[in-house]
């Protein structure tokens, strides 16, 4: 049977099926075109190139993240630690200022960087691709760091520790 003719899988069930991939939880930021700072939790990352080096998000195209990112070139992947699940749950949320008593500094290109998280990487935006009801944006990591620190990790809709190794 050619697939033109099966129907696409119901929302609810690749939902469910998504959820078995085990992914890490990051806060991705940028700045406004008024310069305030904006972010949203998630999980639809990745690291992309090596040469040039480059990372992937994936944002809803009604993403007011998704606009500032538009605007200014420019966003930071803040990788959240273990215990940053709190933060992860505000970030996730629309409207209100995220951003409001979260301590927080600058990178290299003046994006917010979440204090605490594991790592964060600085892009400027090299593509934005169009897929369905998303965007996939393509940055050129130009600057990061690594603090270290067990990571924030997602998987059948929950937060979960990492088994240590034996």
């Amino acid at each position: 049977m050619a697939t033109d003719q099966i129907d696409t899988i119901a929302a609810h069930d690749y939902r469910r099926i998504a959820s078995h991939w085990l992914t890490g939880v990051t806060v991705v930021t940028a700045l406004t075109e008024d310069g305030r700072p904006t972010g949203i939790t998630m999980n639809a990352v990745a690291p992309l190139s090596l040469d040039p080096p480059q990372f992937l998000i994936n944002l809803d195209l009604a993403s007011d993240t998704l606009a500032a990112i538009r605007a200014s070139g420019r966003f930071c992947i803040n990788f959240l630690r273990a215990d940053q699940g709190a933060l992860s749950g505000r970030f996730a949320k629309r409207g209100a200022d995220k951003f409001d008593g979260i301590a927080h500094g600058h990178g290299k290109l003046d994006l917010p960087v979440l204090d605490g998280c594991i790592a964060h990487v600085e892009c400027a935006v090299c593509a934005i691709h169009h897929s369905g009801d998303h965007a996939i944006v393509v940055g050129d990591a130009m600057a990061g760091a690594t603090i270290g620190g067990e990571p924030l990790v997602y998987f059948t809709s929950s937060f979960r520790d990492l088994a240590p190794c034996s």
